[in-house]
C-alpha cells in the first residue's frame, strides 16, 4: 500500500500538472484553489488503509479492481510427507497442522504450525493463471521446537496452493525442503482468528 509521503508525492504531481493546464489555457490560479490539497492527501490516505485492510474483499470489487483469493484466516488440515525413517526404512503417518494466514490487499503472510515445529514466510505472492484460478507460493524457515531439534534441524522450504475461486473452502497442494523431502498439504476448514501456537489453533476448532 501506498505510504502518506508516496500519496501525497503522487498528488503534488497530479496537481502541478492541472496547474500547467490551466496556466496554458489561460485560467487564473490562485492560492485559494491548493487550500485543500492536505485535507484530500489525508482523506485519501485513510481511503486506501480502509481499502487494503477490509474493503478488497468486497464482492463489488471482485474481478476488475481486485485480482486475488481471500485466503485470511485460519486452516486447519493435514501434511503428507513423504519422509522416511533410516531406521525402519518406514513413512509417517499424516501430520495435524493448521495454516494462520494474515492477508491485505498488499501484503501476505503465512504461519505453519504443527505440534512439533513452526514455519513462517520469508517470502509470499499470489499469482493469477490464465484460466482467472490463483497460485499462492511462498518460501519459509521452519523452526522445530527445542526439543525435536535432536532429530529434525531448522531448514527452509516451499509451498504451492492453487486455489480454484476468490474464496476458497479447501486448498491443496505441495511443498520441498532443503532436507531432500516433499509432500502434499490438505486444507479443509477455515475459521476467523490468529492464533500463534498449535494449542491456541486447536482451542478454536475444539
Amino acid at each position: 500500500m501506498l505510504t502518506r509521503p508516496q500519496i501525497s508525492a503522487f498528488l503534488g504531481i497530479s496537481v502541478a500538472f492541472w496547474a500547467a493546464m490551466l496556466f496554458f489555457q489561460g485560467l487564473p490560479l490562485t492560492l485559494e484553489m491548493f487550500a485543500p490539497f492536505g485535507a484530500v492527501v489525508g482523506a485519501l490516505s485513510f481511503t486506501l488503509l480502509l481499502f487494503d485492510k477490509w474493503a478488497w474483499k468486497w464482492p463489488i470489487f471482485r474481478g476488475w479492481l481486485v485480482k486475488r483469493p481471500d485466503i485470511d484466516g485460519v486452516w486447519k488440515g493435514e501434511i503428507q510427507s513423504d519422509w522416511l525413517n533410516p531406521e525402519t526404512g518406514e513413512g509417517i503417518p499424516p501430520i495435524d497442522c493448521f495454516v494462520v494466514v494474515r492477508q491485505t490487499a498488499s501484503k501476505l503472510s503465512i504461519r505453519l504450525l504443527t505440534r512439533e515445529s513452526r514455519s513462517e514466510t520469508v517470502s509470499s505472492g499470489i499469482e493469477v493463471c490464465g484460466d482467472d484460478t490463483f497460485e499462492v507460493s511462498c518460501a519459509y524457515r521452519n523452526k522445530p521446537k527445542s526439543m525435536y531439534r535432536y532429530r529434525s534441524e531448522v531448514h527452509y522450504g516451499a509451498m504451492l496452493l492453487p486455489a480454484d475461486t476468490a474464496r476458497p473452502e479447501r486448498l491443496e497442494g505441495e511443498y520441498w525442503t532443503d532436507r531432500k523431502t516433499r509432500g502434499q498439504i490438505v486444507l479443509t476448514d477455515c475459521k476467523s482468528g490468529k492464533p500463534m501456537t498449535f494449542e491456541e489453533a486447536s482451542d478454536l476448532y475444539a
